[in-house]
């Protein structure tokens, strides 16, 4: 009796190297932070003994207790500076960018398309470029080495960018909402506030969590501007802990990786739905 070949659908066929490929982008992603996980509850005498293994030999806690002890690795006070600065920039930049993001989105007016060329140029100017400006800024302003001159900062860089993402989110929303709030007498601030905000609460999040990925993230702008370490960012601790003259504290360091990207991984793992519907939302109409 000859036998039947099984044949796949195009579309299994399609979503199944969909799928592999996905895989294999998680596992390249994951497996250096998973890497740096299992390294730092290892004993700092058998990290480097033999070849490297996922093995750990000793569970140890002695990474932790090094990072976390203030007359040691000391990263609690750059980790609040870090958290300050984050959380700041993100309410700076989207109360701005909210703003002229819905007017960009639903208002025509004779200066625009010169308002939408400046954001597109500011995007430009990053980096070394605004370095010593911001320097002179800060310094002039007597707040040269405090966190507050990067919360200017950052809000700053970021504000651009998330006025164009947020009037695509604008764009998305029907405008006949906001008609229909117009004749019931609303003006324009609350049929923003009571109307359209809450409809765009996901392009809201998605953009915040970009902005706050940028300033946790960042280092050459604290590098530049922060030099005490009362008013370093975690970043800055880091890359001193990897400089630092003697002999280093691996498991430390390590524990120091794990410590840093937490607050970012349980951020997003929270809001993940809301930035996805966001991004996708803002896609939609622009």
């Amino acid at each position: 009796m000859p036998t039947k070949s099984i044949k796949f659908p195009a579309r299994a066929m399609g979503s199944l190297f969909l799928y592999l490929a996905l895989a294999g982008v998680m596992v390249f992603t994951l497996l250096p932070f998973a890497w740096l996980i299992d390294s730092s509850f290892k004993d700092p005498l058998t990290l480097f003994r033999g070849a490297p293994t996922w093995a750990i030999e000793k569970f140890s806690f002695s990474g932790y207790e090094w990072i976390l002890n203030p007359d040691r690795g000391n990263i609690l006070v750059p980790l609040w500076n870090s958290i300050f600065v984050s959380v700041c920039s993100v309410v700076l930049a989207m109360v701005l960018a909210v703003l002229a993001g819905y007017a960009v989105g639903r208002f025509r007016f004779s200066g625009l398309p010169l308002f939408l060329g400046l954001l597109f140029l500011a995007q430009i100017f990053q980096g070394p470029v605004i370095m010593i400006p911001w320097y002179k800024m800060a310094a002039a302003m007597k707040l040269l080495d405090t966190p507050l001159i990067l919360v200017f900062l950052y809000g700053t860089i970021t504000i651009p960018v998330a006025t164009l993402m947020m009037s695509g989110f604008f764009k998305a929303v029907p405008q006949e909402l906001e008609e229909a709030a117009s004749m019931d007498g609303l003006g324009d601030f609350g049929t923003l506030t009571r109307i359209v905000l809450p409809l765009c609460v996901p392009g809201i999040v998605a953009v915040s969590i970009l902005t706050f990925i940028f300033a946790w993230n960042d280092y050459q702008y604290a590098l530049i501007l922060t030099s005490s370490f009362k008013s370093k960012t975690v970043q800055i601790l880091i890359n001193d802990l990897v400089q630092a003259v003697g002999a280093i504290n691996w498991t430390g360091l390590l524990a120091a990786g794990v410590i840093a990207t937490l607050p970012v991984v349980v951020l997003f793992g929270f809001v993940q739905k809301y930035m996805v519907a966001g991004l996708t939302a803002g896609a939609v109409k622009g």
